[in-house]
């Protein structure tokens, strides 16, 4: 169940909008369905991305990206499963689908689908290298959520659309953005895309992960939704923010700094 925010119930015509939301390919529900199970069936999940030529292109492609360090090119999506997991092949998949998705208009928040997916990559990275190997559980738990953090800007983007609505977002950290948001909305982009996301029959702890991971004090992990900050802090629409921005939040979940900041240096090499 989500925690409306102040108590403040949805207006239902945002919830029209948000069930009017063009749904992500078909192909992203069976892969669901597979990797809700208890025991992932890994030749059904390799199957049905085969047989989508838009995710199996684009996943066989960022797997190959240089900064995996692969020594050898990966062929076939057996292979990405074997090296990276279930949850990080969800998430490809995902971003792949959104990459492909009929919507993708951000001027509300004055930038384009391409910087849009340049800061969640910005943020999976970050992630990936602060928790893979000190907090593989949790960063596994996630179930892909870490690679489409963002998904909120674009729900919210949608919802201004479909209802007719003229507005341009001037917030610039993350926090004061899902603010303004509220403001205008009753609930911020990251509620809006829960809902998207319960219509989807994601499971409840990825939901709350995503609604929560500004405010991780609500959250049902507030550990998990904290780290889930720190990348959104650091790595935003409004570009790469000092680490001494997250130094207030590692602190107060006693998460080790040199770690996260190990992490954010070789980001910042990279980029």
């Amino acid at each position: 169940m989500i925690k409306e925010q102040g108590g403040i119930d949805l207006n239902i015509k945002y919830l029209k909008s948000i069930e009017s939301f063009p749904p992500l390919r078909e192909s992203i529900n069976q892969i669901n369905m597979i990797c809700n199970n208890e025991h992932v069936d890994y030749k059904a999940l390799a199957k049905v991305i085969e047989a989508d030529p838009i995710l199996y292109t684009d996943i066989l492609r960022y797997a190959n990206s240089p900064h995996h360090g692969c020594s050898q090119t990966i062929i076939s999506i057996t292979q990405v499963i074997s090296l990276f997991g279930v949850d990080a092949i969800r998430g490809m998949a995902l971003t792949a689908a959104l990459k492909a998705h009929p919507f993708n208009d951000l001027c509300a928040y004055g930038t384009t689908v391409d910087k849009w997916f340049k800061t969640m990559e910005l943020q999976q990275r970050f992630l990936d290298l602060w928790l893979f190997k000190t907090h593989r559980p949790i960063l596994q738990s996630l179930g892909g959520l870490t690679f489409i953090l963002e998904i909120g800007r674009l729900v919210t983007s949608y919802v201004l659309m479909s209802r007719d609505m003229s507005h341009v977002f001037t917030a610039k950290t993350p926090y004061e953005l899902s603010l303004e948001e509220a403001n205008l909305f009753g609930l911020c982009g990251d509620e809006l895309a829960a809902k998207l996301f319960k219509l989807w029959y994601f499971d409840d702890f990825m939901i709350d992960s995503l609604c929560y991971s500004m405010r991780p004090e609500y959250g049902l992990k507030p550990e998990t939704c904290a780290m889930l900050k720190c990348a959104r802090t650091l790595f935003s629409l409004d570009g790469i923010a000092s680490f001494k921005e997250i130094e207030p939040i590692l602190q107060e979940y006693d998460f080790p700094i040199t770690e996260a900041l190990i992490a954010y240096e070789n980001i910042l090499k990279e980029v």
